[in-house]
């Protein structure tokens, strides 16, 4: 038996060392992460720029330079995606298949983690289940004020945003300060969102474990 105490840092360490599935390695890339980062925040300070250098004509020249650096991050992307485009298969076929193969892959190390927790105490499992629990269902009514059904729709509200923005655009874009503001709010309200959510899945997924590892236990045991 475990003579460290059972805790929720210690459960979420865990997760957090279970390997990705081999599909999963090169999407996450540090390249990849990085073009993102580059043509975000050169894109969004190329979209001022282009706003207020009527004013301060001097800023024109440093359009050149946040494109480039946004041409990089767009470079950096691709790159990051190119293995994945390489072996991209037509059909659905091959994305239940490489589902399937995920799934082999992350099995074995659910049942191993499944089986670590089952060597603690019943007593300490059911504490963190019940807790658990409770917590996600604080979650789930509170989450809706701030997110409403973003969960089901995803990255729809975004799109349907951004279409709705630059659909009578020109370019180079010229969008008012307030259309600025507005865009750079609601970016940020949907990453607040997804991090809630990202919160509440992975509580979810403290308590499915607990709940499997008390499954596992022989009644009556400690």
């Amino acid at each position: 038996m475990e003579t460290s105490a059972l805790t929720f840092v210690s459960l979420n360490e865990r997760i957090e060392a279970l390997p990705a599935p081999p599909s999963q390695r090169v999407r996450s890339s540090r390249k990849q992460r990085w073009g993102i980062a580059l043509f975000a925040t050169a894109g969004s300070l190329a979209l001022i720029v282009a706003k207020v250098h009527s004013a301060r004509p001097w800023l024109i020249f440093v359009l050149p330079v946040l494109l480039a650096v946004e041409l990089v991050g767009f470079t950096l992307m691709l790159i990051a995606a190119l293995p994945d485009l390489i072996e991209f298969k037509l059909g659905f076929a091959a994305q239940r298949r490489e589902f399937a193969e995920s799934l082999d892959f992350d099995m074995p190390h659910h049942e191993a983690t499944i089986a670590w927790l089952s060597t603690y105490p019943r007593e300490r499992l059911e504490t963190m289940r019940d807790f658990a629990a409770y917590r996600i269902e604080r979650f789930r009514s509170k989450l809706p004020l701030a997110t409403g059904g973003i969960e089901k729709l995803g990255m729809l509200p975004v799109l349907a945003a951004l279409v709705v923005q630059f659909k009578d655009a020109d370019w180079p874009p010229h969008p008012s300060g307030l259309r600025i503001v507005l865009f750079a709010v609601l970016m940020l309200s949907y990453w607040l969102c997804m991090a809630l959510l990202s919160l509440r899945f992975r509580l979810e997924l403290y308590g499915a474990l607990l709940g499997k590892a008390l499954d596992k236990k022989m009644p009556g045991t400690l």
